[in-house]
């Protein structure tokens, strides 16, 4: 049910960023953002990063490699803009400042069951957030032996 529930918030999400980046100012440059983590010990680092402002209080961060299928080994975290620098915790894949979402491939999806946020910074008058993350990944076929992602660190401007 959750896995419905994450395919259809994710297939939403990726249709209003891209329709809000036609109708709000253009995003930020890929090359002013940073972006990493490791999955079950295993370096992520994307060459393509893209935010955008998802509404009023919201962005979208979403992240793949180029030359890979964008829904192969692919995230999209989405962050509340005004969030204040400190320790955000989510429990049973609910928070109501912080979500991700993990493509694998075209059939591995997942959300997640908990997660911890530290936000170091957030200027929200230069309009650059730098934070740290981790997650355990889940989804209902993973039960006891799901993703866990560690070192997550991201500097995004918006």
């Amino acid at each position: 049910m959750k896995i419905i529930f994450l395919s259809i918030l994710l297939l939403v999400a990726l249709f209003s960023a891209t329709s809000c980046k036609k109708k709000e100012s253009p995003t930020k440059s890929t090359n002013s953002n940073s972006f990493t983590l490791k999955k079950d010990g295993v370096l992520y680092s994307p060459n393509y990063i893209l935010v955008s402002q998802v509404d009023e209080d919201a962005l979208s961060v979403e992240t793949h490699i180029v030359n890979q299928y964008p829904w192969d080994n692919s995230y999209v975290i989405f962050i509340k803009r005004s969030i204040s620098p400190g320790t955000y915790l989510g429990e049973d894949g609910e928070s109501d400042y912080f979500s991700l979402i993990h493509n694998q491939d075209s059939t591995n999806m997942f959300g997640w069951e908990t997660s911890s946020l530290t936000v170091l910074s957030n200027d929200t008058l230069t309009g650059v957030l730098h934070c740290t993350f981790e997650v355990l990944l889940y989804n209902d076929d993973c039960e006891g032996s799901c993703p866990q992602i560690t070192d997550g660190e991201m500097t995004i401007h918006y």
